[in-house]
């Protein structure tokens, strides 16, 4: 929604709409909105107190107050403190219930003026301790009193939106949550619609992103929400998640996820100027037990919470992988290993290294030892099992836990499969030297578990004891 379009005649306040003692002040408002033309068409309509606050020094003045839902105590923080933000910060110590800390730093002049400097409405939502003590849902407005560029003041507004709300929901034993659900989605959603279960239409509770063709302002405005669903998937959604979304987002779909469980929710793409972005739908009922009370729709994007969960992952996985080889470090191995123990998960701990490694790195070079390195975790990672615990513990050492091979025979076969393979390894910079591992393994099958530094002294003891045979060999710990 953009703020700098001219305000028209028509589009001010009707004084006839107004008791005659306040017509007064309803011509006096028409007067000056004329003169502010950045204000957003329709503004006073909706809130009820208006501040104009100088750009530059950020001193306040009341532009307009209806008395109607505002609160006296926040009026006299205004012409306390009289500039904007020593009087903000008043009030939302003052007045804000949930999130305080968040909407300090929202409302700081810095953040609105940077929101606001092309013209756009920047609003914040909150819940606020009225002047009797009860909680009520409210909104702050903030847009340039000018054109961009020119503006020297710019518009706080307050209004109450408790009252919208209501007027879309007739079962007033669940109102508290309702609100509680749609200020929840207020924080993050751009846009949330009320679904009316019963004959398939919606009606806009708020209304901040993108908007499909045929869509209106915030009002008691009911749409056909089949129609809105389709236009907004058509012009919206990435085209190769159209087919999966007219499904997922139809009507039929969405009732029945309802009677099923509370919250629905789901992600797609969308394409927007070219760019391919993440959005997040969330369908709420308004009331579990009866869905003909209504359901509630909040569209948001998501790509800032896509790229920190890639981000968190890829540092997960790179602070748990050796560089070298890829598969996991010391720490990251025995950490899964110790876990593993700790819960029961029976298996066999083996410990091998590579022979004459020594001997390799001073004769062809360390380039080709690496390749050695590399060649034998290759072959480990693919020949145990997805799920079994495959780590370097450094240099040329390497351990595995291998999940329910709780027996000789079968750690045996194992290792010939591995040893196989290794003996199958070519690397030609070794002209034919042969490459080789010697393997010590323990079983853990026993309650109560040994602790891993145990069982990895008994693994390690019988590296030694197949060293003493040529070629790959494992020894078991009895």
């Amino acid at each position: 929604m953009q703020s700098n379009v001219v305000v028209k005649e028509d589009e001010l306040l009707d004084p006839a709409d107004y008791p005659e003692e306040q017509r007064q002040l309803v011509d006096d408002f028409n007067n000056r909105i004329r003169r502010i033309t950045g204000i957003v068409t329709g503004l006073g309509k909706e809130y009820h107190t208006i501040w104009i606050v100088n750009i530059n020094d950020l001193r306040m003045k009341l532009y307009r107050s209806t008395g109607e839902s505002t609160s006296r105590g926040a009026l006299e923080l205004g012409y306390r403190y009289k500039t904007y933000d020593k009087m903000m910060s008043e009030y939302v110590d003052t007045y804000v219930v949930d999130r305080s800390e968040s909407v300090q730093k929202e409302v700081n002049s810095e953040v609105v003026l940077e929101r606001i400097k092309d013209g756009s409405l920047y609003t914040v939502d909150y819940m606020r301790m009225t002047d009797d003590g009860m909680l009520s849902y409210h909104q702050m407005a903030f847009a340039l009193a000018g054109t961009p560029g020119d503006a020297d003041q710019f518009i706080l507004a307050y209004r109450d939106i408790d009252k919208s709300i209501r007027k879309h929901i007739a079962d007033k034993q669940y109102l508290r949550e309702q609100l509680d659900i749609v200020n929840a989605l207020s924080r993050d959603y751009y846009n949330i619609f009320k679904i009316d279960i019963n004959n398939g239409t919606v009606v806009i509770l708020k209304l901040d992103g993108y908007v499909t063709k045929g869509m209106d302002k915030p009002s008691d405005k009911v749409y056909p929400y089949e129609v809105l669903c389709s236009q907004y998937i058509k012009d919206r959604v990435y085209s190769e998640d159209q087919p999966a979304m007219y499904e997922a987002m139809s009507f039929e779909t969405v009732c029945e996820k309802m009677r099923e469980q509370d919250e629905y929710v789901s992600s797609y793409r969308v394409m927007d100027k070219g760019e391919v972005h993440y959005y997040q739908f969330t369908y709420i009922p308004v009331n579990p037990a009866n869905l003909s009370s209504g359901i509630l729709a909040g569209f948001k994007n998501v790509d800032d919470v896509v790229e920190s969960a890639r981000e968190r992952e890829a540092l997960a996985i790179l602070a748990e992988t050796d560089i070298m080889t890829g598969i996991l470090n010391r720490g990251s191995g025995e950490r899964k290993v110790i876990d593993a123990l700790a819960n029961n998960r029976h298996g066999m701990l083996c410990i091998m290294d590579i022979d004459s490694f020594k001997f390799i790195n001073d004769n062809f070079g360390h380039d080709v030892g690496d390749k050695v390195i590399r060649g034998i975790a290759d072959i480990l990672s693919n020949e145990f099992r997805e799920r079994d615990i495959v780590f370097r513990l450094g240099g040329d050492e390497y351990a595995v836990y291998a999940y329910n091979v709780t027996d000789e025979e079968s750690g045996r076969m194992i290792f010939e499969r591995v040893f196989s393979k290794i003996n199958e390894l070519k690397i030609p910079e070794l002209d034919g030297h042969p490459i080789s591992v010697s393997a010590g393994a323990v079983i853990s099958d026993s309650e109560p578990h040994e602790g891993f530094e145990d069982l990895y002294k008994k693994a390690d003891s019988c590296v030694y004891k197949s060293k003493s045979i040529d070629g790959c060999a494992v020894h078991f710990c009895h």
